[in-house]
């Protein structure tokens, strides 16, 4: 099968090899790993049908994983996590172990769809109905080797989730982008990936991506991303994220010092 653009040929293995190159932050183990090298192994298991899930926790869901142990073991055991963010970065300096990269999903999730073999099948989900058709018509066009073959807004009751997973299962996507948010996001790939029908399908916690490939989010420019200071044009467009990131970074800053001082530990063993 073709690779894209990368033109990229890899043996079959699992993103989570590699352990010992590792930074543990509040309990949740992040591979320091190149935007390359991920974009590698995550073409290498959509091109040999490896399923599971993918999650980008920034700043914001890392403060969430604090007071909720479920959510940890979550991103701990069942999902593979890349670093988003300048927060994570700092803590991961702060460890002697700086990450080479910012892999956020914003970043990686176009251009893995840029580098996908051609007829990989993607379903999207999330949002509300106009945001979804309209990012889904616009990804049409800018990834012409992805098939979209699906998609469906993000506003689920149990009985509207069970008919959205069968279709996904009927439709045996390679690729699903969730679009909800965390923590919801995280629960819907933990508790659907390894259903039957979808054992070989790769999902993604793409959070706010639909906002941008929609219109409705305009991406800041490349200088502010480099200062690190994307969260604060991301407040500017939308105010309601004001307390997720005035409040939220002290927050952060704060239980990294705390866990650093071995005054906050999780299952009784202190967090390196």
């Amino acid at each position: 099968m073709d690779t894209g653009h990368l033109n990229i040929h890899v043996k079959q293995r699992s993103v989570r090899e590699d352990d010992w190159d590792q930074v543990e932050i509040f309990g949740v183990r992040f591979p320091r790993k190149t935007r390359h090298t991920v974009l590698k192994e995550l073409l290498s298991r959509i091109e040999h049908g490896i399923g599971g899930g993918v999650c980008f926790p920034d700043m914001s869901t890392m403060n969430l994983v604090i007071k909720d142990d479920e959510l940890r073991q979550c991103l701990q055991t069942r999902l593979d996590v890349f670093n988003d963010g300048a927060g994570l970065a700092w803590a991961a300096r702060r460890k002697g172990k700086p990450f080479p990269d910012n892999l956020n999903g914003t970043d990686l999730v176009p251009r893995l769809l840029d580098s996908v073999p051609m007829g990989t099948r993607v379903f999207v989900l999330g949002g509300k109905p106009k945001t979804v058709e309209s990012a889904v018509e616009n990804m049409q066009r800018r990834f012409p080797c992805a098939d979209f073959v699906g998609w469906h807004h993000g506003y689920l009751d149990s009985e509207l989730e069970d008919r959205v997973v069968e279709e996904m299962r009927s439709l045996q996507p390679n690729v699903v982008l969730v679009a909800m948010g965390n923590p919801l996001q995280i629960r819907f790939i933990d508790r659907h990936k390894d259903k039957p029908g979808l054992e070989k399908t790769i999902f993604f916690a793409v959070g706010g991506l639909l906002h941008y490939f929609s219109g409705e989010l305009v991406r800041a420019p490349r200088w502010v991303r480099r200062c690190r200071l994307e969260w604060l044009f991301i407040t500017v467009q939308q105010p309601y994220k004001f307390r997720r990131y005035f409040f939220g970074i002290p927050k952060f800053l704060f239980y990294c010092l705390k866990y650093e001082s071995g005054r906050k530990t999780f299952e009784g063993k202190t967090v390196e």
